[in-house]
C-alpha cells in the first residue's frame, strides 16, 4: 500500500464544489465536453445491454489542440455537470528527475481509482510520457486498464504535439477531440464575456482583427482591454480598436506566423503585416522569388521551410536567412512546398540547359 505522503506527491484532487461556477472558457472545447456527456448519458442507459454483449464504453479521452487551448475547460465542464471529482498530475514533481516519475503515475491512477467518481487529467501527455520512454509504458498500462465501465474513473488526456507519444498510447484512448484553434465564436464570447461592460467595444470587430489567436492569448488580450480607458465617444472605429491591440503587447507566440515575424524583427528588419504579404508578393513574382532563393542555396530554403510549417523554433542561421528572403512566410504549409519542389524544378532545368 502506498503512503498517504506519495499521494500528496502524486497528485491533486477538487471537489465539484470547490470548482468555479463562473469560469472563461472556451467555447469550441466546451462544445466537446456536451458531446462527451451525452454520450456518458447514453451509456449509463445502455451499460446492461453493453455488458451483456461483451462490450466496453471505456470512456478514455484525448484532447488534441494548438498551443493556447483550453484544454481544462474540457474536465472542468464534466466535473461540475455529472458531478465528479477531479484529480491532476502535480506536473514539477512527475517531470523531476530526482523522483521516480513512472512510480508518481502508478500512484496518481490508483489515487483516482480510490476515489471515483474522477476525471483523471493528464495533461501534457507528450512531455511527461514522451516515446520510448518508460513512462510511456506505464502511463500506456495505467489508461488501459482504468475505464469508466468498471472503475468510474474517466481518462481525460491533453497534448499539443500528439507526433511525440507512442502510437500504442494514442490507440489506447477511446475518443479523440481535436480542436482546430479558438474559432471566430470563441473570440467573440471570450470578449463579450470579460468586456459586457464595455458598449465602447465591438466583440465582433476584435474577433475579426485576431484570425489566428489562441485562446490564451485571447484572455490575455481581452484582459488589457479591460483595463483600457473607457471611450466616451461612443464606440471605438475599427481602425482605432486595430491600433489598440498592437499597442496592447500581447502577441499570440504560440502561431509560428506572429513568432516568425517577432523575431525577424528582433535582428533588425522589418516585417510588413502578415495580411499584406499576399498583396505584396503577388503569385508569379513569388514564384521567382523563390526560384532566386533556391539558386542560391536550397537546402537553407528547405530547410527554413520546414521549420515554419512544423512550427519550431527558427535558429539564428534560420532568423539570417528567413530576414533576406520574408517572402517565405507568405501562403500555408503546402503552399510554401509546392512552390519549393516547383522552383527547385525549375533551378535543375535551367542548369542542365546551362550544361552546369
Amino acid at each position: 500500500m502506498v503512503e498517504e505522503s506519495t499521494y500528496a506527491e502524486a497528485v491533486t484532487l477538487t471537489e465539484p464544489e470547490s470548482l468555479p461556477v463562473e469560469r472563461v472558457s472556451q467555447y469550441s472545447v466546451v462544445s466537446k465536453a456536451m458531446e462527451h456527456h451525452t454520450l456518458m448519458n447514453r451509456f449509463d442507459s445502455m451499460k446492461r445491454n453493453m455488458t451483456e454483449a461483451g462490450l466496453e464504453f471505456g470512456g478514455r479521452v484525448l484532447l488534441i489542440g494548438p498551443p493556447g487551448t483550453d484544454f481544462e475547460a474540457f474536465s472542468h465542464h464534466l466535473c461540475r455537470e455529472v458531478p465528479l471529482k477531479m484529480v491532476r498530475f502535480k506536473l514539477g514533481e512527475i517531470l523531476n528527475e530526482s523522483k521516480r516519475g513512472s512510480e508518481l503515475l502508478r500512484v496518481g491512477f490508483e489515487f483516482s481509482r480510490m476515489n471515483s467518481p474522477v476525471v483523471m487529467l493528464v495533461e501534457r501527455v507528450d512531455t511527461i510520457a514522451p516515446s520510448n520512454s518508460d513512462q510511456a509504458a506505464i502511463l500506456l498500462d495505467e489508461v488501459t486498464r482504468t475505464n469508466w465501465d468498471e472503475e468510474e474513473v474517466l481518462v481525460v488526456g491533453t497534448t499539443t504535439q500528439p507526433s511525440k507519444i507512442d502510437a500504442e498510447l494514442l490507440s489506447a484512448f477511446d475518443r479523440t477531440y481535436i480542436i482546430e484553434g479558438a474559432s471566430l465564436e470563441d473570440r467573440v464570447r471570450i470578449i463579450e464575456q470579460i468586456l459586457k461592460s464595455r458598449e465602447d467595444i465591438d466583440p465582433t470587430v476584435v474577433a475579426e482583427l485576431t484570425d489566428g489567436w489562441s485562446f490564451a492569448s485571447m484572455k490575455r488580450l481581452a484582459i488589457s482591454l479591460f483595463m483600457s480607458e473607457t471611450s466616451e465617444a461612443g464606440q471605438i472605429p475599427r481602425e482605432q480598436i486595430e491600433e489598440i491591440i498592437e499597442k496592447s503587447g500581447v502577441i499570440p507566440l504560440g502561431n509560428p506566423r506572429y513568432l516568425a515575424s517577432v523575431i525577424r524583427r528582433t535582428v533588425g528588419t522589418t516585417q510588413p503585416p502578415l495580411d499584406a504579404l499576399n498583396a505584396e508578393y503577388p503569385d508569379d513574382f513569388l514564384d521567382q522569388l523563390y526560384l532566386m532563393a533556391v539558386g542560391e542555396d536550397y537546402a537553407g530554403t528547405q530547410r527554413v521551410i520546414e521549420v515554419l510549417n512544423d512550427g519550431m523554433p527558427l535558429s539564428k542561421e534560420d532568423r539570417e536567412f528567413l530576414a533576406k528572403h520574408p517572402y517565405l512566410l507568405s501562403g500555408n504549409p503546402e503552399d510554401r512546398l509546392t512552390r519549393l519542389l516547383r522552383a527547385k524544378k525549375s533551378s535543375d532545368r535551367l542548369q542542365r540547359i546551362m550544361g552546369r
